[in-house]
């Protein structure tokens, strides 16, 4: 030891780390591609953020392994090519521990087993295809990926030519070679693909310049010079009343063929670049006659399509060339292995045959299963439509049914300010997840206040305050119908959000002031009327049966329903309990947009929640909401009387609100410097309840909210839509696309109409 020097590690734990350094790296390397090619195809299912958050790490973890790897595949294969001894690396202890020939030969097999490993580490680095990108930046990240090829490459071809000329393994190093850079370069050419350039040079390239402005008007003047009547007019497109209307349910396979077809068209909204009118046409007139069944699942498998281009190697594989090199690399593989397996092992020590024949095995299993996913994949069926059928099935039996989440988070403004209960465990009961009872419990979330990490803070916060609900039948029956009948009706419906509801309704004059302000402002004051009404209302805590055959009803079809919620028979429909729980789910799933994901929604409400947030802590304070003794009670009590209890709280917070004398316009007694909307929010609540029915109250709010929610899908980026596939989808995409493709395109081509 040098005179000064202080050894953090004693000399046995840096022997130890010199000898298992490599190996563990190239171990750790391949256990995470098995987790990753696993975990990644639930992500686009689930919205569960301590998934999301684990693959993230993986991602991320994947890359830096097999990179470091690479370093220290090349520090230890250059230590050991010194056959002086001066320099070696003492890790080549394990191996020999004399010198002479035989040391020097065992130092040789040691290099040849490290330089094997090397092309391993560029196939890892290649990626499983289910994963490119875990989210749209990284596709933007292409061009350091190709310099980070060209320097890896490097790196695994200097760990090779160290070995050289005395490597028994040079055969099944060089296939592994060009299994690896296929791998790597499939990826890099993926991220190419998806990134902002090259998918809009994709769609660029099929794109045309539509009708001949100067040969239609050339024609136009010859025709006037020649004295003949010619004019010139849009060419007319099929109404929907010129459509065969009659509806009819589509099997599994043809709705896939359909949303693979509407997909090629229709995937420049993502950025921002429309459809042919011709594709509109089609699209609108095809979308009016399906079911929303129909309709909504279409939708998924073409927004699965999407993800696929954008996140995987989709783009890359599902080709003739993709096909070819994809056949190459699993050949090479399997020609690595058997070159190894007949190879003379016997100066290879046994432990680095083991993890040798382990990376093998990991790569042959990996590739069979990407070949399995190839195989089975929505791409197959409909690349190879001889094959379409029975991929089908085997699709239909082995993969889940959904392509999303089929959910939607909530967030409700009333039941977060309510203040917490004083006792530990019944505030950890009131958390609706299981990660927000843990974070009550171990007081994660006041830790995090103190700290400087504010997305840290607001992550935990989402995690602890939101929770999801399926989205139902009655749901997308009611969104695509109402979304059927504007764009039917309207020629702008991407410009209301609730008038056009109030006004078929006969009540915008008494409530468009509510809704002709900036649109947080009219989302939170909707939002607050809504919970209020929700839990002040005459049927509150009444569900409708289970109804099976709902499938095809519209809104006018449950109006007309009059069937009593309860055995009492109050005057109450189910289609008005139906739309009262609907607008309080799309209500809090609207306010968790605004404020958990503001990239959809508008990033300057955050003030205004903010303040309206503080203004209803500040009332909630002034009463108490626990009289009742047993909710005093310090024995634990059960899940059920936890969300009876949760139920009474929210309903005395909403009374008290409601009771608060609002005869003064609040602008007017706080001024214009305090963007609170708390007590307007009460006097649209007042209004709701004296000035419509309950049955109409419902309706109405209930439209006025699909209004909003197609004016938000509509108003965000694509980006933003695009980057929500990646993490359980969201609804606001679904009704994006559905908007688009029913949305009336507008005038036609013009062509020129010659008299007789």
């Amino acid at each position: 030891m040098e005179e000064g020097r202080v050894e953090v590690f004693s000399k046995p734990v840096r022997n130890l780390w010199n000898n298992w350094d490599v190996r563990v790296f190239v171990l750790c390397s391949l256990l995470v591609q098995i987790l990753l090619i696993f975990l990644v195809t639930l992500r686009k299912r689930t919205a569960s953020k301590p998934l999301i958050i684990f693959t993230w790490s993986l991602y991320l973890l994947a890359d830096w392994l097999a990179v470091f790897a690479l370093g220290l595949l090349s520090n230890s294969v250059g230590d050991t090519s010194d056959t002086t001894g001066g320099n070696s690396k003492p890790g080549v202890k394990i191996m020999a521990s004399s010198g002479g020939p035989k040391h020097n030969v065992e130092k040789s097999s040691n290099n040849n087993a490290l330089a094997f490993w090397a092309p391993f580490l560029l196939l890892h680095l290649g990626g499983p295809d289910t994963i490119t990108a875990f989210a749209m930046e990284d596709n933007e990240l292409w061009l350091r990926h190709l310099l980070g090829v060209m320097f890896e490459v490097g790196l695994a071809g200097y760990v090779f030519l160290l070995s050289v000329p005395k490597n028994k393994l040079l055969a099944p190093t060089l296939f592994m070679f060009v299994a690896g850079i296929i791998k790597y370069g499939e990826r890099t050419y993926a991220l190419y693909l998806a990134s902002m350039d090259g998918f809009r040079d994709s769609m660029l390239e099929k794109l045309g310049p539509g009708t001949n402005y100067a040969k239609l008007m050339e024609e136009h003047q010859s025709k006037k010079e020649a004295g003949i009547p010619a004019q010139i007019v849009n060419s007319t497109k099929p109404e929907a009343h010129d459509i065969e209307m009659q509806q009819q349910e589509m099997d599994e396979l043809t709705r896939m063929y359909k949303a693979h077809r509407f997909f090629k068209n229709f995937k420049g909204l993502i950025i921002d670049l429309m459809a042919s009118f011709h594709d509109q046409v089609e699209s609108r007139n095809t979308f009016l006659r399906w079911f929303p069944e129909d309709a909504f699942r279409v939708v998924e498998y073409e927004l699965e399509f999407i993800y696929d281009v954008l996140f995987t190697k989709a783009a890359v594989v599902h080709n003739i060339v993709g096909y070819i090199l994809r056949a190459i690399c699993s050949c090479s593989i399997m020609t690595a292995f058997l070159l190894f397996f007949c190879t003379n092992k016997r100066d290879f020590l046994p432990l680095d045959i083991a993890i040798t024949y382990t990376l093998l095995g990991g790569a042959i299993a990996l590739d069979f299963v990407a070949f399995i996913m190839l195989l089975i994949s929505n791409w197959s069926a409909v690349k190879i439509p001889m094959l379409g059928p029975i991929v089908f099935k085997i699709i239909a039996n082995l993969l889940p049914h959904d392509r999303w989440s089929v959910s939607i988070m909530q967030y409700n403004l009333i039941d977060t300010c309510i203040p917490q209960h004083d006792q530990y465990l019944r505030r950890i009961a009131n958390r609706h997840t299981l990660c927000g009872k843990f974070f009550e419990a171990s007081y994660i979330q006041k830790a995090l206040a103190v700290l400087p990490c504010k997305m840290l803070g607001n992550l935990m916060k989402e995690m602890q305050y939101t929770y999801h609900v399926a989205v139902s039948e009655d749901m997308k029956n009611i969104i695509f119908h109402e979304l059927k009948k504007k764009t039917e009706i309207m020629k702008q419906p991407k410009a209301v959000r609730g008038q056009w509801a109030l006004e078929q309704r006969g009540y915008l004059s008494q409530f468009g002031d509510s809704i002709q302000v900036e649109f947080d402002e009219s989302l939170l004051r909707w939002h607050i009327a809504t919970t209020i009404c929700y839990y002040t209302n005459e049927d509150v805590g009444k569900t409708p049966p289970t109804n099976n055959n709902s499938k095809n009803k519209g809104p006018n079809d449950l109006n007309q329903e009059n069937e009593a919620v309860n055995q009492e028979n109050e005057a109450v429909p189910i289609s008005t309990t139906i739309h009262r729980r609907l607008s309080k789910l799309i209500s809090d799933y609207m306010i968790y947009l605004l404020v958990m994901q503001p990239s959809m929604m508008s990033s300057s409400a955050v003030i205004r929640f903010l303040e309206t947030s503080a203004e209803a802590r500040k009332f909630f304070l002034r009463k108490p909401f626990r009289e009742n003794p047993y909710l005093a009670s310090p024995i634990f009590c059960s899940s059920q009387y936890s969300e009876e209890e949760r139920e009474k709280e929210r309903q005395s917070a909403c009374e008290d609100l409601l009771s608060v004398n609002t005869v003064a316009d609040p602008i007017e007694v706080k001024g214009d410097w305090s963007k609170s909307v708390l007590f307007d929010a009460c006097i649209l609540a007042k209004k709701l309840k004296d000035k419509v029915k309950v049955t109409q109250r419902w309706a109405l709010i209930c439209e006025v909210w699909v209004e909003m929610l197609s004016y938000a899908a509509c108003n965000c980026s694509g980006i933003a839509h695009a980057q929500r596939l990646s993490k359980g989808g969201e609804l606001l995409t679904f009704v994006w696309f559905l908007m688009s493709h029913l949305i009336d395109p507008g005038p036609g081509r013009a062509k020129l109409i010659v008299g007789k």
